[in-house]
């Protein structure tokens, strides 16, 4: 498919810090109804993470406080980009290659989207 993945991604402008509790984390993506949140760092906020419902996952596993744990203490680092122009195909292999479950689309180093394999099932499901 040569068709852009920013036509099936979901827009995407909230982050999380690095220094941001998991209670946070797990605020977000519940009201937000979201599966995964890129980290930021710095003033700038530079992209230099991911975390997931998966991370929240292993994190609650191990039994540990969501209000004193950091994002930087679970999150996953140098999460894979695109670019809203790569195509769906690519993000697809990239996705099956890598085992990944989300991708962030960036324009700049800003994040403006994330595609996750639930993107990919909708996609199926509508057509």
């Amino acid at each position: 498919m040569d068709i852009p993945i920013s036509s099936m991604m979901t827009s995407q402008t909230r982050t999380v810090a690095v220094d941001d509790s998991v209670a946070h984390v797990e605020e977000l993506l519940h009201s937000h109804q979201l599966s995964a949140l890129p980290v930021t760092e710095g003033q700038d906020k530079a992209i230099v993470g991911i975390i997931s419902a998966r991370d929240l996952v292993h994190f609650h596993a191990a039994r540990r406080d969501p209000e004193t744990v950091r994002v930087w203490e679970i999150c996953s680092y140098k999460p894979v980009q695109v670019s809203p122009d790569t195509t769906i195909s690519q993000v697809a292999k990239l996705m099956v290659d890598k085992r990944l479950h989300h991708i962030l689309v960036t324009r700049n180093n800003e994040v403006v989207g994330i595609v996750s394999s639930f993107d990919f099932v909708k996609k199926y499901v509508q057509e």
